[in-house]
């Protein structure tokens, strides 16, 4: 098994720090991007639960009077 030698600093000969390269404009734009993308389909996927609320509820009372009349001996269609 290898032995651990703890984090890697990255340091130049005199001491300081390297400094971590800057994002280009295209990595930032791509982020952006990704970012507006995934919100545009979180808010599609809230926008579609909250249309479909209504539906359900309104096909669930029907399903239970349907049943419920279905127990009492009422003739369907």
């Amino acid at each position: 098994m290898a032995k651990e030698n703890g984090p890697v600093l990255d340091m130049t000969p005199d001491g300081h720090f390297v400094e971590p390269s800057k994002p280009s404009l295209a990595q930032i734009a791509l982020r952006l991007l990704t970012f507006a993308v995934a919100l545009g389909v979180g808010a599609v996927v809230v926008w579609t639960a909250f249309l479909m609320i209504p539906v359900l509820l309104v096909l669930g009372f029907a399903g239970y009077l349907l049943m419920r009349g279905q127990r009492r001996g009422w003739r369907g269609f």
